[in-house]
């Protein structure tokens, strides 16, 4: 079978490896293609993908064709005009959309992959000038797509509340993990990094510095759980690790307050915001932190979860979107604004490790439950089934 991707996001706009969506259509794209050697993949890169990653793709067969956009970045025109026009060259059978979005023109059998549904429920957590995507591709690509795929039942939901017409065509394939890459991180753990000294014991916040990772009541109870154990002020550090977002003075501000409350004990500060971090580094932070603390407000999967998860790494998570889904009975679990029990939760896993021995063995088999190998098998399904449909029935 002949399957078309858009590969907008395999990479972020700046040509980094990026996160979230970035993360899951590089990693779903390279599972599928090891995976379905039997079928020819046409994938559009964009502009800003590197020529190390795209040597990468190309080397992993015969079977795989990259599209190169032309121009120096992606405009309206490429995308939504040029591009249709080059996949239908190809004669696809399918084709696939990682990021929730098709092509304007686009008029064969398509399948899009959603992932959170948030900024039609609460767009005050949002940056501004996204109403085209969000009023208008969204919308027609879910009319459009003969089947929808959400990365969790909890998006499913959304998608039928919010879009009525997706009822019927729409599976859930929850993202995954690279279990191979989270032994090799444990193997690999760097101790002497100078970014990162690990001195002492760490809290991680993981992802994207924005509103809806509540990172405001994270650190609140941070600062309560060491009021409640001022000598920990020298042994343990909160990180936050990800890229600068949007509306995030109010994050901020707290962070501020929290350093300055303490900097007689902690003159450096027990909050620290290390920015965007590599993929290497990332899996270095989860593998040596004491705990993954991701309280968010919603989530339409939530993978640092599952990747903490992988390492044998405890999470303190929210009981609000997809969380409870991933998590299953291997998490703690808080209210999005009990400040009191997610400072409880830090004292468990920062005080007493041995008692929550259970719940690191319980993360690493629901990592193992939730592969890539296994995503992009029921992907491939999805998309099978589709370009084999019979249209004219």
């Amino acid at each position: 079978m002949r399957i078309a991707i858009d590969g907008t996001t395999l990479c972020s706009a700046d040509g980094s490896r990026g996160a979230g969506i970035e993360h899951y259509t590089w990693s779903i794209v390279r599972a599928m293609i090891q995976m379905g050697e039997q079928h020819e993949f046409f994938i559009s890169t964009p502009p800003s993908l590197s020529r190390v990653r795209r040597q990468e793709l190309q080397a992993m067969g015969g079977n795989v064709h990259l599209l190169p956009t032309f121009g120096p970045k992606l405009s309206f025109v490429s995308r939504h005009v040029i591009l249709p026009f080059r996949f239908l060259l190809t004669r696809p059978d399918v084709l696939f959309s990682p990021f929730g979005q098709l092509p304007l023109l686009w008029r064969g059998k398509s399948v899009v992959t959603v992932h959170d549904l948030s900024i039609y429920e609460h767009p005050e957590w949002f940056p501004q000038a996204q109403d085209f995507s969000v009023r208008t591709l969204v919308p027609k690509s879910l009319e459009r797509a003969d089947r929808v795929i959400a990365v969790s039942a909890s998006t499913q939901g959304k998608l039928y509340a919010l879009f009525p017409v997706t009822e019927g065509k729409t599976q859930v394939v929850h993202e995954g993990v690279s279990l191979e890459v989270a032994y090799e991180a444990l193997k690999h753990t760097d101790e002497t990094s100078r970014r990162f000294p690990f001195d002492r014991d760490l809290v991680l916040c993981l992802g994207t510095v924005e509103p809806r990772k509540n990172l405001v009541s994270a650190f609140l109870a941070f600062d309560q759980f060491l009021q409640s154990h001022p000598e920990q002020a020298s042994q343990v550090r909160l990180i936050v690790a990800g890229k600068k977002g949007w509306r995030t003075q109010e994050i901020e501000n707290e962070l501020i307050r929290v350093n300055r409350s303490w900097r007689e004990s902690e003159p450096n500060g027990v909050i620290q915001c290390l920015g965007p971090v590599t993929e290497e580094e990332k899996w270095n932070l989860l593998a040596r932190a004491s705990c993954l603390l991701f309280v968010s407000l919603d989530e339409g999967f939530g993978l640092p979860v599952l990747e903490a998860m992988a390492v044998g790494t405890p999470v303190i998570i929210s009981n609000r979107g997809a969380l409870p889904e991933v998590g299953g009975d291997a998490a703690m679990y808080v209210e999005p604004d009990d400040i009191e029990g997610m400072s409880f939760a830090l004292s468990q896993c920062l005080l007493v490790p041995e008692g929550i021995r259970e719940l690191k063995e319980l993360g690493i088999k629901r990592a193992a439950e939730l592969s890539w190998e296994r995503a992009a098998k029921e992907t491939l399904n999805v998309l099978e089934e589709v370009g084999r449909a019979d249209t004219t029935a």
